[in-house]
Parts: C-alpha cells; structure tokens; sequence
C-alpha cells in the first residue's frame, strides 16, 4: 500500500508536469533533498551539478531550523549554452509532517515548503516563487546506510523581465504560473556524507547529481 501510493503521486505529478512546463525556466538547482527533515541545530553543505537544458554548478548551505523544519540557501553558475553563464541565488524552506517509523501509520514521509530563485541572463532576468510537495521513503541497507526514492511537486510563479531601451516604451514583463516535477535516489553512504541522483522536468529538464556533508 506504502508504495502504491508514493507511485500514483509521482504518475500524477509526471503528467501534470510533462503537461504544463515545457516553456517555462525551469529551476537551476533540482531538488537534492528528500522529505525528512535533518533535525534542530544540525547543518550540511551541498555541491551539485545539473546537466540538463542549462548546465548549472550549485552550492548550498541548509539548517535544521527545528525538529520538523529546514531552511536552505542556494548560490550557483548557470550556462544557457547561448550566453555567457550567470550567477544564480535561491532559498527553500520544508515542514515535514508525515514520519515513516516504528510508531506511525503514515505510508511515507511527507514535506510540503516553499522555494524562490532568481537569475539574470542577457536580455532577461527571472524570479521564480511557488510551492513543493516531497514525498520520499527510506530502505536501510544490510551493510549500513540507506537508499531513498523522493519526488517532489511543485507549482510556481516565474516572472520574466526583459531589458529594453531607454527611450522604448511598452511593457517589459510577464509572468506564467508553472509547474514541475522531480524524483531520484538519495544515498545516505554515512551519517554525515549523502549522494544524490533525479531527474528534473519544469522547463529545464535533465538529470541533477549533487552530495551534501554533515558539518553541525
């Protein structure tokens, strides 16, 4: 039943996306998390890379704001392929309020959060603002560590802003309402080092690889 369920949510999120995010942005970073929180106090550092429609180098510092909670910075390269590459920001946060353990009834682990980005490529800067949903469930592994499958759901706000001429009128901007998916694998190889590998489609699709270290 546990696994029934996290497959109709991804079926359900791959059509929604495949659907709707063919023309947007699309994110720069992929998701490189599951839905479980890290804990109160504790802290890691990520690197990833995206080789997808923009190739991208990212890295994050996120924080265990609370038991259930945690907050995540982002800074990274994206090349278009077309242009010079570009510096680009981003912060999510996450609530995780589904726990898979001894004592619960719940199918898997459950996060839902918020997310932005900004970029400025020439001629056109994005910011993006929306939502997630992430889903993910644990299997310990004989030898130790654990492998975890995640997808996550998101639906956002992208706001195009083109550079025009001073002495053009007209309106500069636009804004979309779009949405996209991602699902992978998570590796936890030891209690402080996790490797990640997802595929991403939301306008910039491809395969995302990253790893986090355990710091705090």
């Amino acid at each position: 039943m546990k696994k029934n369920t996290l497959v109709l949510v991804i079926v359900l999120s791959f059509i929604a996306a495949t659907s709707y995010a063919d023309a947007s942005e699309g994110s720069a970073f992929g998701t490189l998390t599951t839905a479980r929180a890290m804990g109160q106090g504790k802290g890691t550092f990520g690197f990833g890379v995206g080789l997808a429609d923009n190739t991208s180098f990212v890295g994050t510092f996120a924080y265990g704001l609370s038991e259930y909670s945690d907050g995540r910075l982002k800074l990274g390269f994206v090349d278009p392929g077309a242009g010079d590459a570009e510096i680009t920001l981003g912060a999510d946060y996450k609530w995780q309020f589904w726990n898979v353990n001894s004592t619960s009834k719940h199918p898997f682990d459950f996060a839902v959060g918020m997310f932005m980005e900004y970029v400025s490529f020439e001629p056109v800067s994005v910011l993006q603002f929306g939502g997630q949903l992430i889903g993910s469930y644990p299997v310990a592994l004989k030898r130790g560590g654990t492998l975890t499958p995640y997808a996550r759901f998101n639906a956002r706000v992208e706001w195009l802003s083109w550079d025009r001429p001073l002495h053009v009128s007209g309106d500069d901007s636009e804004s979309n309402l779009e949405v996209g998916l991602n699902g992978g694998v998570q590796w936890q190889m030891t209690s402080t080092v996790a490797l990640y590998t997802e595929f991403q489609i939301d306008g910039n699709d491809g395969i995302f690889l990253g790893i986090d270290f355990g710091v705090m």
